[in-house]
């Protein structure tokens, strides 16, 4: 995908809607704007939003995901951002650190985030009220709950 996301002078993110068996990865913000989010960031001239979600997912948690597909994408309603929403999935030879991010959470001393944690679908939704309809759609097929 190489449209106006990744274009000079746009302001477009992309974020790793990352699943697992033990649950759905989301980052508690530093600035709390807003206060829970998926990994992710901006999308870099000549990105894909695919390659941008995987490398701010490194950045900001340390796990390794492999993109699986694009899920949607809209302007976010209070930001006026562009986000591109990114399906997701560890990598293999992520699991020590999967594990370590089940065991509660990790809390991350610099960047962004000040933690992250697996939770499940209804959490996901708890946590992020405003949560976009065709993820929160996609989160439901995932989860087997149509």
């Amino acid at each position: 995908m190489t449209d106006s996301a990744s274009a000079p002078g746009h302001r477009a993110v992309a974020v790793a809607v990352v699943i697992s068996a033990l649950g759905v990865l989301l980052g508690r913000r530093r600035d709390g704007e807003p206060p829970w989010t998926f990994p992710g960031g901006k999308i870099e001239a000549g990105e894909s939003p695919e390659d941008a979600a995987i490398r701010e997912a490194l950045e900001e948690t340390g796990l390794g995901i492999r993109a699986t597909g694009i899920i949607g994408s809209r302007i976010h309603p209070r930001t006026g951002v562009r986000i591109v929403y990114v399906a997701a999935a560890p990598t293999s030879g992520t699991e020590g650190q999967i594990r370590e991010v089940l065991n509660d959470s990790v809390a991350l001393a610099d960047g962004e985030l000040t933690e992250i944690r697996w939770v499940s679908l209804a959490e996901a939704g708890a946590l992020m009220g405003d949560m976009f309809a065709e993820v929160r759609r996609y989160l439901r097929r995932a989860a087997g709950t149509s």
